[in-house]
């Protein structure tokens, strides 16, 4: 006949017969949102990546994608997972944002095309935000030679059974651009360089935006963002380089 367990056991014999617990499963701590230089750091190796021929346009510009609409750190991780360790760059915002000085510019100006058309060409101030409006008319604007400055340049474009062409072309490196587009029956175009990086979030209803500019040439360029709305019109981005002096389009593109 068994006797009972002694009451004198050891704290070690009394550990042993102890009922066992799962060790506490420490709580995993909140995700850290991505800041605006995290992104472009990561944009730029993506950029880097493409340029070396390790990504394609079409994959580089879906990474781009993903990387500028990241909120999380952990949502930047995977974008540059198969392309090395993103080192972390000081200079990045400086590099990307370079002082221009300060022009002295209104701060509006406005295009109108109404029944008719209207131009801007050559040297000329726009104001801090310029306007178009074309109703049943057209509305051709070159930025290539418009004196600017770090203030940068805020465009609302609203185009009604008409068309609107702005060329950002030669925009200066470290000059932001927004345009607010509407197109109502009608057609916005946006014609950036190879070095303008472009940022599209605009919305289609029975119409639609098409950004074709692709992954930019260098991440120190100008920034183009384009939101606004697109109702049985059209609004849509390319990417070309400029023109000669002299020549046009297809001779820059042949040299």
């Amino acid at each position: 006949m068994s006797e009972p367990a002694s009451d004198d056991q050891t704290p070690d014999e009394q550990g042993a017969n102890a009922p066992s617990r799962p060790p506490a499963v420490p709580a995993e701590p909140p995700p850290i949102r991505a800041s605006d230089a995290e992104r472009e750091q990561v944009a730029e190796v993506v950029r880097t990546a493409v340029a070396d021929g390790r990504l394609t346009m079409v994959e580089g510009d879906e990474r781009l994608r993903d990387a500028y609409a990241a909120i999380f750190r952990r949502d930047l991780a995977p974008i540059t997972a198969d392309l090395g360790p993103v080192d972390a760059a000081p200079g990045t915002d400086a590099s990307v944002r370079r002082p221009l000085g300060r022009l002295d510019r209104p701060s509006s100006t406005a295009s109108v095309a109404v029944l008719s058309g209207t131009q801007k060409r050559g040297e000329w101030t726009p104001g801090l935000t310029h306007r178009v409006f074309a109703f049943w008319g057209g509305a051709e604007l070159s930025f290539r030679d418009a004196r600017l400055d770090d203030a940068g340049l805020a465009i609302g474009a609203i185009a009604i059974m008409g068309g609107i062409s702005l060329d950002l072309r030669g925009v200066p490196a470290g000059v932001e651009v927004t345009i607010q587009a509407v197109a109502i029956m009608g057609g916005i175009d946006v014609t950036v360089d190879p070095d303008t990086t472009v940022i599209e979030d605009g919305f289609g209803f029975m119409g639609g935006f098409e950004d074709g500019s692709g992954v930019p040439r260098r991440a120190d360029g100008p920034r183009v963002r384009v939101t606004g709305l697109a109702l049985m019109g059209g609004v849509s981005v390319s990417r070309k380089p400029p023109a000669l002096e002299g020549g046009d389009d297809r001779s820059a593109l042949e040299s």
